[in-house]
């Protein structure tokens, strides 16, 4: 069990053991045995999938816990304390969300402890050189040193998010700005194309209309040719009734 629980905690776990369980037969028997109303046998029942762990939906609803990867984590997402992993915390207890802390204490504390780390390790390569046998301590104060720094840069970790929430949300933004920018352009050009069609179009109507008064002329001398003959038929009319007249005149005489 212990080599197992080390097995999963490592840097690139196996996977699970429980996976052969899940054969083509064991999953056929878990779905018939689903559709009965009997409780489901042992060798069955641990193929089911435990159920979500429930944290609350209030923030002052305790926190659940569950397992993963050969550790325990908690359903609330905070940052632990040294003191409650059990690690000598070396600098103050200050918090910049109190009232009134100082919110640069940090960058003081981180200070102080790597002017501590530089004289461990002074004083480290000092027993190397004298008495060997009492680095142990001193690495060990070196290590408590470093998890004290981390734990401090741990604690930038939600200005971090926001900060990063911001980045994200400020390049999400100017890309829409600049995808607006272009289609106002778009519209600007194509307004330009329809604009200028709507300027050809009444250039060509305009030739049209110049071209117009030519066809009238011709249209009045049509009207002046049918005018002549119809008048030429009017005289021929008149003479042929002048000589029905004269004959007409001749018979009697």
């Amino acid at each position: 069990m212990d080599d197992q629980s080390a097995a999963l905690a490592s840097a690139f776990p196996p996977p699970p053991a429980f996976y052969r369980a899940y054969t083509s037969e064991a999953t056929r028997a878990l779905a018939n045995a689903r559709a009965q109303t009997e409780p489901l046998p042992p060798h069955l029942a641990r193929l089911v999938p435990p159920p979500p762990p429930d944290a609350g939906t209030g923030p002052d609803d305790p926190p659940c816990t569950y397992r993963s990867l050969g550790h325990i984590w908690s359903t609330h997402d905070i940052l632990p304390t040294l003191s409650a992993l059990g690690i000598p915390e070396l600098f103050s207890n200050a918090s910049s969300d109190e009232a009134g802390a100082d919110p640069s204490y940090r960058v003081s504390e981180l200070k102080q402890l790597t002017k501590s780390l530089l004289i461990k390790y002074l004083e480290l390569v000092g027993v190397m050189g004298i008495s060997p046998e009492q680095f142990p301590d001193r690495v060990e104060d070196m290590r408590i040193i470093l998890i004290n720094m981390h734990h401090l840069l741990n604690e930038y970790r939600p200005h971090q998010a926001r900060e990063s929430l911001i980045i994200m949300m400020e390049e999400q933004l100017e890309r829409k700005q600049v995808q607006i920018e272009q289609a106002k352009r778009a519209c600007k050009r194509i307004e330009s194309v329809l604009s200028s069609a709507t300027a050809k179009s009444e250039i060509d109507s305009l030739e049209i209309k110049e071209s117009h008064p030519i066809e009238e002329d011709d249209t009045k001398k049509i009207d002046s040719h049918l005018q002549k003959f119809q008048d030429t038929s009017q005289l021929d009319q008149a003479k042929e009734r002048d000589l029905l007249i004269w004959s007409a005149l001749a018979t009697k005489m």
